[in-house]
């Protein structure tokens, strides 16, 4: 990139140094990569109309005193209006036909759950709970408001719904065995006797909203070994520079 050779080698020692380097780097590597994406101009004019109610800029007086008290120029303005769909364009563009074997690949991460949880420090309490709610004595709700040592106290003891792969890998594991319902004799992690029911468990489906998050990881990773590369070639050439520079 023609905008990063310009860096002097004290200037590339001062980000490097700083770890500012990459940010750099990934910066400029994303708009060489959106300056190759052409927008349509009827969808450009729509999300330009968007941006300008959002930040109720009605006229061309408070358009440019926009511009100016955020030290930008039209074609700034563009291109931070257009950076997310030129973004999406790309990762579809570049990495939609790896996306089925990606999602293979995070599947049981993505699995949606809820379950409830109680956590108490004491065998005998949780035992006695369990014992409760299987002979069901007590609501579950009932008892994780009042003898749970988690945050979920404050929600009668509901977590999610959120991505399996959030939780313990030992949660996990029980979750994937439980059904609907199902209460779970307790368990110890982290020092706790955690008691878990299942409430609700969706496996994930390759839909348009996971097909995205899906292109989006793919060009994330990507990204992180483009910078990596980069970042390692102007290190060498600046320090390859000095040595030269050093007088024998």
């Amino acid at each position: 990139m023609k905008s990063l050779e310009s860096l002097t080698t004290g200037c590339i020692n001062l980000l490097h140094k700083n770890n500012l380097l990459k940010s750099l780097i990934r910066s400029e590597l994303i708009k060489t990569i959106h300056s190759k994406i052409i927008v349509e101009e009827d969808v450009k004019k729509n999300l330009m109309s968007q941006f300008m109610q959002k930040i109720d800029i009605t006229d061309k007086i408070k358009h440019d005193e926009w511009l100016e008290n955020n030290n930008l120029n039209k074609n700034d303005l563009e291109n931070l209006v257009l950076a997310n769909i030129r973004s999406k364009e790309y990762c579809k563009n570049n990495f939609d036909h790896q996306v089925e074997a990606r999602f293979l690949e995070r599947k049981n991460e993505l699995d949606i759950v809820v379950y409830s949880l109680i956590r108490v420090k004491e065998f005998f309490l949780a035992r006695e709970l369990y014992l409760r709610l299987i002979e069901k004595e007590a609501e579950f709700g009932d008892l994780a408001s009042n003898y749970s040592e988690g945050i979920e106290n404050k929600t009668r003891g509901i977590i999610g719904p959120a991505p399996i792969g959030r939780a313990h890998p030992r949660v996990i594991e029980i979750l994937k065995k439980l059904k609907a319902g199902e209460v779970h004799a307790p368990i110890l992690i982290d020092n706790f006797h955690l008691i878990i029911r299942l409430e609700y468990y969706e496996s994930a489906r390759l839909d348009d909203f996971i097909r995205e998050k899906m292109r989006e990881e793919l060009f994330n990773d990507w990204l992180e070994k483009e910078c990596n590369i980069i970042n390692d070639n102007i290190l060498e050439r600046s320090s390859v520079k000095n040595n030269i520079m050093k007088p024998s």
